[in-house]
């Protein structure tokens, strides 16, 4: 009803009006001691509901008045003193009505006021809060961003699949279709060159766009990734088609791109690539996104730091390896120049000396008897000597091994290790194809040396197996003894000879396994290209 009033103010001042006339009229009719003018608060009350100042102070006013009038105009009854107590307690009544209703409005006001306040407060609040709760989700958003490149640029992947993979994860966060990666080429003519790695949501849709860009190169300065590779850090451009220093917009009228911004992948102070993405509608800078930007370039130069530093070790251990092949390679012949000279000089002289020493042996048993016994003690040295000549030359370089074979030479080195030992050593060998050349037959022949001498050192073995056969080739010999197996502390460690075997073999693209189990022997297992 209240509301009623109040949105319709002019029926409200007529059913006041009514409300006067009426009672005015029923006062006039009732005599004095009957009627007292208290139905005029009604009047004042219907202001109250209105919410009318003028109808409330109105009708305290007109009460007032049309209560005298009343007195005076109505029909005369009861006693004069009390009519007058009565039309008195009337109009007290209907100004204290009258002021009532006017605290009821001002706590009204007050009320509306405070509560318009308060709304207006929970508004601001909200707003508040809502912007809040933006900036959370878009703070949380780029921790996640952030944490999941980390993991990416710190998991075992090449650079290609990482800078895919960030490629695809930025796009998504943005939500903009086009990311491309430049890279720097310091031999180029110009140093900023497209690379194939891109992420585009619609392939047909942006396909002018990349063939435009793998077609364009970039100096310092020039063009989006241009201006990042001077500046050392993130640009953006509202809107691509409207910008003087955006080359590739004038190669096309339709590009299919508008807004772009692009960052460094840094490795420390030196920019090596510039990653670009691009939205299909103009757009504002974000200036929280270039920041989180600016540490993924950090990231991705990590990673392209690290692969450099394991090209660079791997280049090191092939230039290592490569040295170490080819001191094997003068060793090896410094060894057969040796056993040579040794074969073809000192062999000789002490062929010549021990003739010379049984002619005078002769001479002396006839000339000088007591000298007899010296010259057969110095025979008997050379005798000793020419088979320690023969293992000192086999020793070096076994002739069998140029003459023979690997095949034939390990069956002659199993034998002698037999002999020299006591362990027994059983040979198989089974090359599809005998002639093996001499630098790789030179390598399994030296680790097998060093294997055999291992196991005479250290296995305490009364058995050895030997296995060499031929199959895709692939060169593989088997050495498996019966001893106590080998301590894995010294197997990992840095043994001297275990290295040795492994890196000559590593020079033929090989390996040297070794499987052994303490009081089960150990078997060593050599695998080495034929070609």
């Amino acid at each position: 009803m209240k509301n009623k009033f109040r949105q319709f103010p002019m029926l409200t001042t007529a059913v006041w009006i009514f409300l006067a006339v009426s009672i005015f009229l029923a006062d006039t009719f009732i005599p004095t001691g009957v009627a007292d003018g208290m139905l005029y608060i009604l009047l004042v009350l219907l202001g109250l509901l209105a919410g009318n100042r003028k109808l409330l102070l109105g009708g305290a006013i007109l009460g007032t008045l049309l209560i005298i009038a009343g007195f005076l105009l109505s029909p005369a009854g009861g006693e004069i003193w009390k009519v007058l107590l009565n039309r008195f307690l009337s109009i007290f009544t209907l100004w204290m009505t009258y002021f009532l209703c006017q605290l009821q409005n001002r706590s009204q006001k007050k009320l509306a006021a405070a509560h318009l306040h308060l709304e207006e407060r929970v508004k601001d609040r909200t707003i508040q809060l809502n912007e809040a709760n933006r900036l959370l989700q878009q703070e949380s958003a780029f921790v996640q961003l952030h944490k999941d490149i980390a993991v990416a640029s710190n998991e075992a992947r090449n650079v290609t699949e990482t800078f895919q993979y960030c490629l695809q994860r930025i796009c998504k966060h943005t939500g903009w279709p086009v990311g491309h990666l430049y890279l720097v080429d310091d031999n180029a003519k110009s140093p900023l060159v497209s690379s194939t790695i891109w992420h585009l949501d619609d392939l047909d849709q942006f396909e002018t766009f990349r063939e435009i860009s793998e077609a364009t190169a970039f100096d310092p300065g020039i063009g989006l990734p241009g201006r990042v590779l001077v500046s050392g850090k993130p640009a953006w451009i509202i809107d691509v088609t409207q910008d003087p220093n955006f080359p590739r917009a004038r190669l096309s009228k339709n590009l299919g791109v508008k807004a772009g911004f692009a960052f460094p992948v840094l490795i420390r102070e030196e920019v090596v690539g510039v990653m670009e993405f691009f939205s299909e509608e103009a757009a504002e800078p974000k200036s929280e996104l270039l920041e989180i930007m600016s540490h993924i370039g950090t990231l991705l130069g990590r990673v392209v730091e690290r692969e450099r530093a394991e090209q660079e070790d791997r280049l090191s251990r092939q230039q290592l390896l490569n040295l170490y092949h080819q001191l094997e390679m003068v060793r090896e012949e410094e060894r057969t120049r040796i056993a040579r000279e040794i074969h073809d000089e000192l062999a000789q002289v002490l062929t010549a000396l021990k003739l010379e020493i049984s002619l005078l042996q002769k001479k002396l048993r006839d000339q000088a008897p007591a000298l007899q016994n010296n010259a057969k003690t110095i025979l008997s040295l050379v005798d000793q000597t020419i088979p320690t000549v023969k293992q000192l030359i086999q020793d070096l370089r076994p002739p069998i091994l140029d003459d023979l074979g690997l095949a034939e030479t390990i069956s002659w080195q199993g034998k002698e290790f037999e002999r020299r030992t006591g362990i027994r050593c059983d040979l198989q060998l089974n090359l599809i194809e005998p002639e093996i050349d001499r630098a790789r037959s030179t390598t399994m022949f030296r680790i097998f040396q060093e294997t055999l001498n291992n196991v005479a050192r250290h296995a305490q073995a009364r058995h050895v197996k030997v296995n060499l056969e031929d199959e895709s080739n692939l060169l593989t010999l088997r050495v498996q003894d019966d001893g106590i197996g080998i301590d894995s502390k010294h197997l990992n460690g840095k043994s001297l000879g275990i290295l040795g075997m492994r890196e000559r073999a590593r020079v033929w693209g090989g390996q040297v396994d070794f499987q052994t189990e303490s009081q089960k022997g150990t078997t060593v297992v050599v695998q080495i290209s034929r070609s």
